[in-house]
């Protein structure tokens, strides 16, 4: 398996999986700190318990790409979950106007470059919000 994750890796999925990271955490610490808010009733701070659950819940995530990467067929939660709509084309000018070479967007990528993507962004997503619940 560690094979086929290096024949995969290259270098074009840094930029996806930064954005796939980024709107990820963003959004589970949104909802974490909205639970906080809302939930808390006690003395007692709920962060722990939210950001405990985001982080099994990437975990998850994560397990499930794996799989999926293993050619098994299992849901992807993640898309639904995450991927609400998409982004409107913008009429301006684009980074490419600026740069010679193009990032690779995530639609235009293989499905297993997506799965990886998706792999490695659940599992920085559930690390962060482990050490986060401990703190």
């Amino acid at each position: 398996m560690l094979k086929k994750l290096k024949n995969l890796w290259t270098r074009d999925l840094v930029t996806p999986i930064i954005h796939k990271t980024f709107t990820r955490v963003i959004i589970a610490l949104t909802a974490s700190l909205l639970w906080n808010e809302f939930i808390n009733k006690g003395l007692v701070s709920m962060r722990m318990y939210a950001f405990l659950f985001f982080g099994v819940l990437f975990a998850v995530a994560t397990w499930f790409s794996y799989l999926r990467l293993d050619d098994i067929k299992v849901p992807q939660f993640d898309k639904k979950l995450f991927d609400w709509k998409k982004t409107p084309k913008r009429s301006m000018g684009d980074m490419i106007d600026y740069v010679d070479e193009h990032p690779a967007p995530y639609d235009e990528l293989e499905p297993d470059e997506q799965t990886l993507c998706l792999l490695i962004s659940n599992g920085i997503c559930c690390v962060l919000f482990v050490v986060l619940s401990f703190l």
